[in-house]
């Protein structure tokens, strides 16, 4: 008997170098959303997510940057079936930015008996150019273009065994951009045009984005974006509310 059909996810860049993790846990819950994909989740936040009240936090506070960056706050009325972190690309040497990338999963079921693969995911910085195209030789953008691959792998493999997609992360891939003015004119590994190609659907808004499985979600409305000036990060967070369509109700 399905007791409730819609489900809100939130993306948080929450920011490395946050001043102020504790004041901003109120807005990082707002709302209750169900699934919270956070990335930069380090520093101050580590102590911070875990004790938020009326969520459960997959992450990690040991291991190497990269592992310890990306996490999910899951509510807790959300069952967690499984959950994991997976090394999906390497540190790019000599640069004071791109260490390793995660990505943290979980298999849930959303209140009512929907199953979700909630996902947290945060992809190299300084892939694009200021045209909006990326930089052809250069060690970071063949490790964005493997963390790419790695990621729609595990994704794909998840959906397979019936968990379809309800998260998101920092891309570091901005559309439009330069002349790049639509998701067909994108790098082949930019989220635009990647996650399409696996039959996810990407809502973007600058850097970060939500991706959904649509053959399990429908949005409810558009993206609904918290500017970064309200925060103590440096990127705008976003929330979006889906329903769950037909066939994937419990």
């Amino acid at each position: 008997m399905v007791t409730e059909a819609t489900y809100t996810v939130r993306v948080a860049n929450v920011y490395v170098l946050n001043r102020q993790a504790a004041a901003d846990v109120p807005l990082l819950v707002a709302g209750s959303p169900h699934l919270v994909s956070v990335c930069e989740a380090r520093r101050g936040w580590e102590p911070v997510l875990p004790a938020i009240a009326g969520y459960r936090y997959v992450g990690a506070d040991q291991g190497t940057i990269g592992r310890r960056e990306v996490g999910l706050l899951v509510r807790e009325d959300v069952e967690v079936v499984e959950s994991g972190l997976e090394p999906l690309s390497r540190a790019v040497p000599r640069s004071p930015v791109a260490h390793d990338r995660w990505g943290a999963w979980a298999r849930v079921v959303l209140p009512g008996g929907v199953r979700a693969l909630a996902w947290s995911t945060h992809r190299n910085a300084f892939v694009q150019r200021r045209d909006g195209g990326v930089r052809p030789v250069w060690r970071g953008t063949r490790e964005y273009a493997a963390h790419a691959r790695a990621e729609t792998d595990l994704l794909h493999r998840h959906r397979a065994a019936g968990w379809p997609v309800l998260g998101g992360g920092d891309y570091n891939f901005r559309v439009p951009c330069g002349g790049l003015v639509d998701p067909a004119r994108a790098w082949a590994y930019a989220p635009h045009r990647s996650f399409p190609a696996l039959g996810l659907r990407y809502l973007a808004h600058g850097l970060d984005g939500v991706v959904l499985d649509p053959a399990a979600f429908e949005p409810s409305g558009a993206l609904d974006v918290l500017d970064h000036d309200r925060t103590g990060s440096d990127h705008d967070w976003l929330t979006l509310t889906v329903r769950a369509v037909p066939g994937a109700l419990g």
